[in-house]
């Protein structure tokens, strides 16, 4: 079973969110700030060289860009948490004897240090990062490199994106379950099963598999 990690498997919007707050007060900044800086940095998928500087041009902050991108890329992690029930479910599956690998995109120093704060890096036989392998989510390349040898057909792709996780994990011949978090879903491709949390999604994910 392959597995996103931010907004999969940790909560990493409510990390930021509680940063963001933070960040914004020390700047003597109002709501309407902190609602620009969590919308502009669009669940992490804004790239945090342009976020950086687009906060220096709101605020007209002293501080050089490299301080910000590393703050915008550190700060929060210490704070982050598993979803609940997500480090049980990864017992839980480690038992069946079902394989799992977190497959992220992101940096190698930020995504190890997030594994290390929730302790799920001990609880996956393999994490494969995009900047360790050169490529990322929806490209098929990493998913056959998280695959390592399984035949698609015989794996699922756990994730919250519909184009990263789900329209990628598609694409390779994987079944899919979707971390809805309340969306509904829009377009084409849609996930083979859903569910509103990690914990949710992969056991409907069991079911099917149980039931087939």
């Amino acid at each position: 079973m392959l597995m996103d990690l931010d907004n999969t498997l940790v909560d990493r919007d409510a990390a930021f969110g509680g940063w963001a707050g933070r960040f914004i007060d020390e700047l003597s900044g109002d709501m309407g700030d902190l609602e620009w800086l969590i919308g502009a940095d669009a669940e992490g998928y804004a790239p945090r060289e342009w976020l950086a500087g687009a906060i220096k041009e709101r605020f007209g902050l002293p501080d050089g860009l490299e301080r910000l991108v590393e703050r915008l890329l550190f700060e929060h992690v210490e704070q982050i948490e598993a979803v609940v029930g997500v480090p049980e479910l990864l017992g839980d599956l480690a038992a069946r004897g079902v394989g799992r690998v977190i497959v992220t995109n992101g940096t190698e120093r930020q995504q190890r240090r997030k594994l290390a704060v929730t302790g799920l890096g001990e609880l996956v036989d393999a994490v494969v990062i995009s900047e360790s392998v050169g490529c990322k989510k929806p490209d098929p390349r990493i998913f056959r490199l998280a695959l390592g040898g399984v035949d698609p057909g015989d794996a699922w792709m756990i994730g919250d994106d519909p184009d990263a996780d789900v329209r990628g994990g598609t694409g390779v011949g994987m079944r899919t379950g979707w971390v809805d978090r309340g969306r509904s879903w829009v377009g084409d491709l849609p996930p083979t099963v859903s569910g509103r949390t990690a914990p949710e999604s992969i056991a409907a994910a069991l079911a099917q598999v149980n039931e087939s």
